[in-house]
């Protein structure tokens, strides 16, 4: 807990209800093993929760312990190590499967999260675009369905929070703060995919675009639905929402910059600083919306304790009606794609990583046609000559299938960055200013009070050390190759317009407007 003692100092601990609150408490906790998840376990461990169950999926040969030592690895976990060295008996796993009736837990387990909980965060999901609608529907919706019910069972309850994402009711532009119709009835939904036989999923899959229309994709297509199971239970259980829109690496706490996936735009980030992508397609000026991890996990963790507070009435029953926080920033501190790519580039360029494609060179358009040929230029064709140049040197051609894999990626996100949205932030606001200045300080979840291009440089540097995994020392030797790649960069463009030049050079001296333009020239000149 360095960073917080160091906040800490000056203050009575007293004043910090969000400390009070979760202390000794025992936490379910579902997606525990993802980027999220491992924010929220370090959190949690560090604000000296009493005991965490984790939610998941079994692995063959490998024990309980093994598999949290996995999940420990890494250098978010380092700090917490030497202050609470035997943090880890505080972690329990237990198996399950959220895709499964009663989330495939043992009864021995459900007695046991139902006998010592207090308090859930949902935040489980399978979050890929192109997942088919029977997978998604089980996972996402029936998963979140089986939760609930469990939580109806927990005898000491006090606030369950579900993680939605900004986007589960995307065919809409202005976002507020509230439950809105699903899609489809949520349990009928259920009952449908249950009941499919292999032909009929055959069947249900290729007319799924059709089927979720509006909605780009199964993944906010089941959220929305989601949100249907989890507004049928808030009646009964002390529950909040929270939407998070794009969650990108950490802004400070525990470690700056950090993050360990190249999903959504860090995967577009990653990809421009090694001068791998050169031109996508979106609108520059459309705001993205973009909100670091650690206010993400603060948001959750305050808007849980707030849950109990307006809603848990300690007699087994809930008051009041349940809050959803839209955690943005585009409402409080927007930022557009072009300025997240000027600032980024500015931001990598003086510490490059070391396995640089080529020199930065990075554009957008809002053409179809003119993405169609630049990606032809940028992409296909120098992928196309290096991957014969690996051929005959007897190595494994990889980059056509690597810019293949790619656009696919950039055509599933070109509904968002072509795209944009209003979100309301009314509980969000009263959420960050219902806290103690204190508890301000240790959970914060305001991010109008971030300054983007600070922000950026620690995104740059965290992108390079923990997913291209470069440390601080090899920067001068990634910088004289970037160097040789900027001269590299520089001559082949000189010879592309050169070719050009050459090239309309020749046709207008086949047609003959050369001919015609020098006899006409002495004419003009008088």
């Amino acid at each position: 807990m360095e960073n917080n003692n160091e906040i800490l100092k000056g203050y009575n601990v007293n004043e910090s209800p969000m400390l009070e609150f979760y202390r000794g408490k025992t936490i379910f906790i579902t997606g525990g093993t993802g980027f999220l998840g491992k924010l929220f376990l370090e959190k949690l461990l560090r604000i000296n929760v009493s005991r965490i169950f984790v939610l998941s999926r079994p692995k063959k040969g490998l024990s309980n312990e093994e598999r949290l030592d996995a999940i420990f690895t890494g250098p978010l976990f380092e700090q917490l190590q030497k202050t609470q060295p035997n943090f880890k008996s505080r972690v329990t796993i237990i198996d399950g499967d959220l895709q499964k009736i009663e989330l495939g837990m043992s009864p021995a387990d459900k007695q046991l999260v139902m006998e010592a909980t207090e308090v859930v965060i949902h935040a489980a999901a399978d979050v890929r675009f192109d997942q088919v609608i029977k997978t998604a529907v089980e996972t996402n919706v029936r998963g979140t369905r089986e939760l609930c019910r469990l939580a109806e069972k927990i005898r000491n309850l006090v606030s369950l929070v579900y993680v939605s994402t900004a986007y589960s009711h995307c065919p809409m532009t202005d976002i507020q703060e509230k439950f809105f119709d699903p899609p489809t009835d949520s349990d009928k939904m259920i009952g449908l995919v249950e009941n499919l036989d292999k032909d009929a999923e055959k069947m249900f899959d290729k007319v799924t675009n059709e089927l979720i229309q509006p909605w780009p994709n199964t993944y906010v297509y089941t959220k929305a639905l989601s949100e249907d199971i989890i507004r049928k239970f808030s009646d009964r259980l002390p529950l909040a929402v929270v939407r998070p829109s794009i969650i990108i690496a950490t802004q400070k706490d525990p470690l700056p910059g950090w993050t360990d996936n190249i999903y959504g735009l860090n995967g577009v980030i990653v990809g421009v600083s090694a001068g791998l992508i050169r031109i996508m397609y979106l609108k520059s000026s459309n705001v993205a919306d973009i909100i670091p991890a650690d206010i993400v996990i603060n948001t959750v963790l305050a808007a849980g304790r707030q849950a109990y507070v307006d809603r848990y009435d300690g007699q087994g029953k809930v008051k009041g009606k349940a809050k959803v926080y839209n955690c943005t920033s585009g409402n409080v501190n927007p930022i557009n794609y072009e300025n997240i790519y000027k600032f980024a580039i500015h931001s990598g360029i003086p510490f490059p990583p070391m396995k640089c494609l080529w020199h930065v060179s990075f554009n957008t358009t809002e053409n179809k046609l003119v993405h169609w040929y630049c990606k032809l230029m940028y992409h296909f064709l120098p992928a196309f000559f290096i991957d014969i140049w690996l051929r005959v040197i007897g190595r494994t051609p990889r980059l056509l299938n690597l810019y293949k894999k790619v656009h696919k990626f950039s055509t599933v996100l070109e509904y968002f960055s072509m795209n944009t949205w209003k979100f309301e932030g009314t509980n969000m606001r009263e959420l960050c200013t219902s806290l103690t200045p204190l508890d301000q300080e240790l959970f914060n979840c305001d991010v109008a009070k971030m300054q983007w291009t600070e922000y950026f440089d620690t995104y740059m540097k965290g992108l390079r050390l923990y997913i291209n995994k470069d440390p601080e020392e090899t920067i001068p030797k990634a910088k004289k190759r970037y160097a040789k790649l900027r001269y590299a960069h520089k001559f082949v463009v000189f010879m592309y317009y050169a070719f050009l030049s050459l090239f309309f050079y020749g046709i207008l001296k086949f047609t003959g407007v050369i001919s015609m333009f020098d006899e006409h020239l002495p004419a003009l000149l008088k």
